[in-house]
């Protein structure tokens, strides 16, 4: 029936086929993996029970969601090297950072050995399942690291869904590495690991302040790279608020003239340059403009933004100008701050200005205002400017008080001040972030870490339907009292102990404070070796207290 070239032509057709199908089957299978299939950590080894870390020596912060260890030694080669899967410009970034700080850090943890270990690792090779780097809230973080490879033991394998995701494979690799000052080795004990590991909270973020004192950019970097340290996502850059305005904005180029000086600025280039620094570590930038309150300094580069000469907060309700300024600062910022969430402040609105300036106060009344109904009015026309160019509102909790039902439905209400207003945010159907000054404010120097690490960001949310809604929680260092001298000694060690919180299981952070010093003690040795100037670490009532195993170490 079929000649020989027919015949041919079949059994190429089924080779395909059964290709094509051993793709899909691979893809399916790939799809559907998870701590139970894909990224399983193996029976045979026993897990490490966090209650009981003091024996375990495992001193990874965050902790990862599922470890197991043995208790082999092993060393890095001289000619060790991390292998991406192809050229990937986020990834390859990030190969190049940790291979510095792997084969250069001098943190010593164990005591010195005279002979290194026999076993050695000669590469850490990356496998990945997308090449897409996109970055977005809530993309796939979690990674599987094996040390070592089951079916090469020379081979460090982290597999990871995205390039951000290997990101956070390679910050924990870096964690288990140590130096030994003798043999000038870098080791790996307790091997062989199994970590699989996947954050708790798709939002997790700190605030810098930008307004009242200006940071250089050198600091703004410095602080990024202490964020991927502690696996922290998101830099809130409240950036302009009553005493300066320090950003260009090219259609109000006016604005500006509101910063403390022509040195203490930031053209456009800078904040993109701050974007893609923070991006190459899988970190977004989320930046704040704050209205109507918190905006006195808009007005010394165009002063018919406020009331009046002699009241010039808030900004003025009655001018078309007012919200033109607004349309065009968001219009320039959504060519350079790509993430989906921007901060439209909201807060500590006092109204008395209108009230007593008689234009405003005229054009109140001929709409029939009150000044209540008037904040009203401004927040809900600056969140359709958000809205207009493409971002998602975050507000403070103030506007979600006053007429939270009147809120855009895509509102993310950021909680500062009471408990009580995550769980009446969820209940409502808005998305909430948690940052309750009496537990994640940093620039309170009063409240120690053990109260950081403690704040459950689901106190008094039992449904599991509504803790969905919350996205995560934010640390926030107002500036007000720091700068570029001191900003790091009061941003670490305390907000460490909420990104653990953040990123780490429920059944972890619920071990509470003491279990976790000793790590916490230990992560801040690696950020002074890192050269991030973190604070001791204080025991309430205790004072410092020494990791194990490193009984010489300044803390």
């Amino acid at each position: 029936m079929f000649g020989s070239n027919g015949l041919r032509k079949i059994f190429v057709i089924g080779v395909i086929a059964l290709v094509l199908l051993f793709i899909i089957i691979a893809n399916i299978l790939w799809s559907k993996s998870s701590v139970d299939s894909f990224w399983h950590v193996g029976p045979s080894r026993s897990l490490v029970h966090w209650d009981d870390h003091n024996s375990t020596g495992v001193f990874i912060w965050p902790a990862p969601k599922n470890v197991s260890k043995g208790s082999i030694s092993m060393r890095l080669s001289t000619k060790f090297a991390i292998t991406p899967p192809r050229t990937l410009k986020v990834l390859q970034a990030g190969i190049d950072r940790y291979t510095v700080l792997i084969l250069k850090q001098r943190k010593l943890r164990i005591p010195a050995k005279k002979n290194p270990p026999d076993f050695v690792l000669d590469e850490l090779r990356i496998e990945l399942k997308s090449f897409n780097q996109s970055l977005y809230l809530g993309v796939d973080e979690s990674y599987r690291l094996q040390v070592p490879d089951p079916s090469n033991s020379r081979v460090v394998l982290l597999q990871a869904r995205t390039v951000y995701g290997a990101l956070r494979g390679l910050e924990t690799f870096s964690q288990i590495c140590t130096y030994d000052a003798v043999e000038r080795a870098v080791l790996l004990q307790g091997c062989p690991w199994n970590i699989f590991d996947e954050p708790r909270f798709s939002y997790r973020g700190l605030l810098i302040d930008t307004a009242r004192h200006y940071l250089p950019l050198k600091t703004i970097e410095n602080v990024i790279d202490s964020m991927a340290y502690a696996k922290l996502n998101v830099l809130h850059w409240h950036v302009v608020d009553e005493e300066s305005f320090p950003l260009e904005i090219p259609s109000f180029p006016e604005l500006w003239k509101g910063s403390y000086s022509i040195s203490q600025r930031y053209n456009l280039d800078d904040a993109k340059a701050i974007v893609k620094y923070a991006r190459l570590r899988g970190i977004h930038v989320m930046p704040e403009i704050d209205v109507p309150g918190h905006a006195r300094s808009w007005g010394v580069g165009y002063p018919e933004l406020w009331p009046s000469e002699n009241c010039k907060t808030p900004l003025d309700i009655s001018k078309n100008f007012t919200f033109e300024v607004i349309d065009g600062i968001f219009s320039d910022l959504s060519k350079v701050f790509p993430f989906e969430l921007l901060h439209i402040g909201g807060d500590e609105v006092n109204t008395r200005c209108w009230e007593i300036t008689q234009p405003v106060n005229d054009w109140l009344r001929k709409h029939n205002l009150t000044p209540s109904l008037g904040y009203e009015f401004f927040v809900l026309e600056v969140q359709k400017l958000a809205l207009k160019h493409g971002y998602l509102p975050v507000n403070w909790q103030e506007p979600f008080e006053k007429f939270g039902p009147s809120l855009s439905r895509k509102t993310i209400v950021h909680n500062w001040w009471g408990t009580q207003i995550p769980p009446n945010t969820v209940s409502s159907g808005l998305k909430s972030i948690v940052s309750e000054q009496f537990s994640w404010y940093l620039d309170h120097i009063d409240i120690p870490w053990q109260e950081f690490y403690s704040k459950e960001p689901y106190d008094n949310i039992s449904s599991h339907k509504e803790q969905q809604l919350i996205i995560g929680g934010e640390v926030c260092m107002w500036g007000e009292k720091v700068d570029a001298a001191n900003i790091q000694q009061r941003i670490w060690p305390r907000a460490a102990a909420a990104a653990e919180r953040l990123w780490s299981p429920f059944t972890v952070t619920d071990l509470g404070p003491k279990n976790a010093a000793p790590r916490l003690e230990f992560f801040r040795i690696l950020l002074n070796e890192r050269g991030i100037a973190a604070s001791p670490v204080k025991s309430k009532e205790e004072g410092s207290s020494k990791p194990p195993d490193s009984p010489h170490s300044t803390l």
